[in-house]
């Protein structure tokens, strides 16, 4: 039995790539933060969705971990972006990020995701987000 708004469809799996790139959040590229650079240019692109989540501890690559204390965090922790897109999409993106990414870990892969809520396509809900 279904619950609530008579539109709203139960999630399908839809095909979409993830690429998820980890940097340093001291990595700087003429003077702005590289995760700062990623997300900007992504959006200029267009892709579909960005999400930048902050760690609270770790150490990327040969980068030193540093403890500070119990309530100062330490130098230099890991960034990781999540771009959700179609996979050509993420692949001509990754050819604009060379001048950038040197000093990151970079992967590509597959996902399914499930959209809950209203019917309606994630070209549908981009073309909204762009229209407002």
């Amino acid at each position: 039995m279904t619950r609530g708004d008579p539109e709203r469809r139960p999630a399908v799996p839809v095909p979409v790539a993830r690429l998820m790139i980890l940097v340093g959040d001291r990595i700087r590229r003429d003077r702005r933060a590289v995760h700062t650079e990623i997300v900007a240019r992504a959006r200029e692109a267009g892709l579909a969705d960005v999400t930048v989540l902050r760690g609270l501890d770790g150490h990327i690559g040969a980068s030193r971990r540093t403890r500070r204390g119990l309530l100062r965090r330490p130098d230099n922790v890991p960034v990781t972006i999540l771009v959700f897109d179609q996979e050509e999409r993420l692949r001509r993106f990754l050819t604009t990020l060379a001048d950038i990414t040197e000093e990151c870990i970079v992967t590509l892969d597959t996902a399914e995701a499930y959209r809950y809520g209203r019917a309606g396509s994630a070209e549908q809900s981009r073309g909204r987000r762009d229209a407002g």
